[in-house]
């Protein structure tokens, strides 16, 4: 018996085949054509690796030294020898410079000087102290603070006729100059520390300082080794007697306010390796403050210097260092840890929920074993992709059946997407400190050195893929 042919099947022609397959080729393409069109116009993704740094809030500002500062002045007009170097201590009756009135002290040291045996009176010493002095100046200068080239040549003509002076002792001492009855010398009326210039703050205090005093520009220091005869009542040199001295700082209003919790500050001076911890006091000055730092020490190490460097410590974040842009806050579910399940081989986190469908009652609720992802725990909690729940989710303790809760407490994370393996995948960071475009956090083992991450966090999402 012959089979009977299936009437159902209807063949097509050749024509209509080969239509078939151009419209499917047409469909592949024109997918193939808007996939490549939407890779090209898609913003591309850019990432950032990870590294460490630190941020601190460490004030650095501008200082005056105050110190109790008197003049003494020559009762005689003449040439000034000095027996005491520039910042050496002497003591009450000290013979600090001698007025030579008549200068033949001076003319006889000059003569000694132009003569063959001139060339010995300075050491290679003295050449190299000068050197070093022109030599930092150097190294520190910049076109912003050109006016300092004054206070350096009042400088460098100190130390000249620092050295000059010693010499002049020296030829005195050896009895190679004609000294004369009327060469008188000038004796310490107290102890202290000898400097020898001037520059119109020696009688300021803390309060009565202005802004305009920390304005280095105007700053004229005046050396009073010149080598030039002086006038009866001129200023021979200054006396510190007193190791009491003040810091003064000036800062902003806002700086003020953090240190106003403040008992005591800790600070450095022109770059020091050496802290110093000391209290203070804030005066306000309008728009800014001054923070008056008192000291009872330190203060011969600074009284050729009326402008510091200081530097106030307060606290240093040390961490992973990420762009504020690659941050985002993420909102999970907070899970007590008795209500979920754990894996012990493959460290799988789980709880069971009874489930509803859409359209369904309560009698259709199913229970079923969701797989969680965990992003942070602590003591109590797993804080955990509120994603793998739905709304109406209830989920059951682990020791028992009962139902307590229907809904779950919620917290907020802040973390980046760790673009490492291709993937945007969330990871949990804890901030340390902001500051500027970066952000410092906490190197906890989350993220790492060197890892990539996606540079602009709002660019994609969770689970997306990057390359």
């Amino acid at each position: 018996m012959k089979k009977k042919k299936n009437s159902n099947v209807i063949r097509l022609s050749r024509a209509a085949r080969v239509n078939s397959a151009f419209i499917i080729f047409g469909i592949i393409l024109v997918y193939v054509v808007a996939s490549i069109i939407k890779s090209v116009s898609k913003e591309p993704i850019t990432t950032y690796k990870v590294g460490s740094s630190n941020i601190n809030n460490n004030i650095n500002c501008t200082a005056i030294a105050l110190r109790k500062e008197n003049e003494v002045v020559t009762a005689k007009s003449g040439y000034l020898i000095y027996f005491v170097r520039d910042g050496d201590k002497v003591k009450k009756n000290s013979p600090v410079c001698t007025v030579d009135e008549t200068g033949n002290v001076i003319n006889s040291i000059k003569a000694a000087g132009e003569s063959d045996e001139g060339n010995a009176l300075f050491t290679r010493a003295d050449y190299i102290n000068i050197r070093n002095a022109i030599d930092n100046y150097k190294s520190q200068y910049s076109d912003e603070k050109f006016y300092n080239i004054y206070n350096f040549r009042s400088e460098i003509e100190s130390k000249v006729m620092d050295l000059s002076s010693q010499v002049m002792m020296q030829q005195i001492q050896a009895g190679g100059a004609a000294v004369s009855s009327t060469v008188q010398s000038i004796k310490a009326n107290e102890s202290g520390v000898v400097s020898y210039y001037t520059d119109g703050y020696e009688k300021k205090t803390p309060e009565t300082l202005s802004i305009e005093d920390f304005n280095e520009s105007n700053y004229k220091k005046t050396s009073l080794k010149t080598g030039d005869i002086l006038d009866a009542g001129s200023t021979a040199y200054k006396m510190t007697a007193d190791e009491n001295w003040h810091i003064v700082c000036q800062i902003t209003n806002e700086q003020a306010k953090i240190l106003q919790e403040e008992n005591k500050i800790r600070f450095t001076v022109n770059n020091s390796p050496n802290e110093i911890r000391a209290s203070f006091s804030l005066i306000p000055r309008g728009e800014v403050t001054f923070l008056a730092i008192p000291l009872n020490k330190y203060m011969i190490d600074y009284i050729g210097e009326r402008f510091l460097n200081v530097e106030i410590i307060l606290n240093k974040f040390e961490g992973l260092k990420v762009p504020n842009t690659a941050i985002l806050e993420k909102e999970v579910y907070k899970i007590p840890k008795g209500y979920i399940n754990e894996d012990e081989e493959s460290n799988v986190k789980s709880i069971r929920v009874l489930r509803f469908d859409d359209k369904s009652t309560s009698t259709d609720a199913k229970e079923r074993e969701v797989e969680l992802i965990v992003y942070k725990t602590d003591e109590d909690y797993y804080y955990v992709d509120k994603d793998a729940f739905n709304d109406t989710d209830m989920i059951f303790y682990t020791e028992t059946r009962n139902k307590p809760v229907l809904s779950l407490a919620r917290d907020k994370l802040d973390g980046v997407y760790l673009a490492n393996a291709g993937i945007a995948d969330f990871t949990e960071i804890e901030i340390v400190k902001s500051q500027d475009e970066f952000t410092i956090i906490n190197d906890d083992g989350n993220l790492k050195e060197f890892d990539n991450i996606v540079l602009d966090a709002t660019q994609v999402y969770e689970n997306q893929t990057l390359y």
